[in-house]
């Protein structure tokens, strides 16, 4: 009896708790299941450094059309790659460059507000190569000035009217021109006059009395020269010179060495960082990159480095770029403004400079500036090099001209268009 009664105790007991376990075991199971996948699925975020090792430098020109893309990794799979290029204006700015019989040329365009470089051309021997775009060993010339200017204002209180001195000729560069006291007595040019016009002797005299080499060093690095940028292709850093006496800082002031040297792409970062109200921004050529069932592994952001310079001098450097454009060095290719249907409603600025190359074989020759529409908001900075044998033939500030015109006026109609649409 005893024997039965523990027995029939033990089934129920058994029956009582076989669903507790049951259900606690079913549940264990249900979450692990549950979060297996999850684990499993983690997107593998990628920072530009680590996308750029995974594209290589050979993936320049297939970014450069503007399409998505598909390729397959090791490690990644199959993934699609969206860049920011715009095709339409790409197209045209490779039809411009293809033709030319200079030895080397380029075009770039970057949205400066957020980095996003809308076009990346290039032409070696005339044939296309955007890796032009990104080759820093082009002499920066009369486009420091863009730094010595601001710091000039930045440290010593320049205006744009200030009135500064200077003998000899504008675009020669003599010991006797730097001199304290001239022998001579020296002519007197406005700040805007001397930025336009291109002046050596005032802006190596700038560099050697008002603002000082360290000075000057620090600027440029914090405009990006000597500095590895993050960038999802490879991109050197621009190089700056190290002046060994007075005589040298007044050679990097006004440009006039063949040490200093950038890329096109960071010509046009230069000029955002005065757009941006002295930030300068982090250029991204990669929209996206996801897998295919639509993962997301890297997501281009706009991204402002610490603002620089301050937000009254950007002003008033965009006064100097208009006044480039409108009386200085720029002024022939941005002519008769007032009868284009197009850049006549828009404020245009930029800078020139030119210089012979180390072997004085090839003539550096460039264009940097932007383009804004007041009512929009909408800002494009470009900039344009052509390296020149001994014939020139062509000109970057027209180039320019002619992508800033097509950029603002395709942004309407000619964008849903496909590229090399007739116009």
């Amino acid at each position: 009896m005893i024997k039965l009664v523990k027995a029939h105790m033990a089934s129920i007991k058994a029956r009582v708790c076989l669903p507790w376990w049951s259900a606690a075991l079913c549940l264990t199971l249900a979450v692990l299941l549950t979060a297996a996948p999850v684990a499993w699925a983690r997107p593998v975020s990628l920072g530009k450094d680590q996308l750029a090792r995974l594209l290589g430098g050979g993936w320049a020109p297939r970014l450069s059309g503007g399409y998505t893309l598909e390729l397959k990794s090791d490690k990644l799979g199959r993934v699609r790659l969206e860049p920011t290029i715009n095709p339409y204006l790409q197209s045209q700015a490779e039809a411009w460059l293809k033709p030319l019989k200079s030895r080397r040329a380029a075009m770039v365009v970057v949205e400066p507000a957020s980095g996003k470089v809308l076009v990346l051309a290039g032409v070696r021997r005339r044939r296309l190569d955007p890796g032009v775009a990104l080759d820093s060993n082009a002499p920066a010339a009369s486009l420091f000035k863009i730094v010595t200017a601001a710091a000039a204002m930045e440290e010593a209180g320049l205006e744009p009217e200030s009135r500064l001195g200077y003998v000899g000729r504008a675009h020669t560069l003599y010991r006797f021109q730097l001199k304290e006291k001239p022998r001579y007595r020296p002519r007197q040019v406005t700040l805007t006059k001397s930025f336009a016009s291109s002046n050596n002797p005032v802006f190596a005299r700038l560099g050697i009395f008002q603002v000082g080499g360290v000075m000057l060093t620090n600027y440029a690095h914090s405009l990006g020269f000597e500095k590895r940028m993050p960038f999802e292709l490879p991109l050197k850093s621009s190089c700056l010179v190290k002046p060994a006496n007075s005589y040298g800082v007044g050679e990097m002031a006004s440009g006039f060495n063949r040490v200093t040297t950038m890329s096109p792409l960071h010509a046009a970062l230069v000029v955002s960082a005065f757009i941006n109200g002295g930030r300068l921004p982090e250029p991204y050529i990669v929209k996206r990159l996801t897998r295919a069932d639509g993962m997301l592994y890297y997501l281009g952001k706009p991204r402002l480095g610490p603002r620089i310079i301050s937000p009254e001098t950007c002003d008033q450097m965009q006064r100097l770029f208009e006044a480039t454009v409108e009386m200085g060095t720029a002024r022939k290719a941005f002519r008769r403004l007032h009868r284009d249907k197009v850049l006549k409603h828009l404020e245009l600025g930029g800078k020139t400079g030119t210089i012979r190359g180390p072997d004085r074989s090839e003539l550096f020759e460039w264009f940097a500036g932007y383009g804004r529409d007041p009512e929009s908001g909408r800002t494009l900075a470009v900039a344009a090099l052509v390296v020149h044998g001994k014939v020139r033939y062509a000109n970057p500030k027209r180039l320019a001209r002619r992508m800033l015109k097509e950029a603002f006026r395709s942004s309407t109609f000619y964008a849903k268009k496909k590229p090399g649409a007739v116009h």
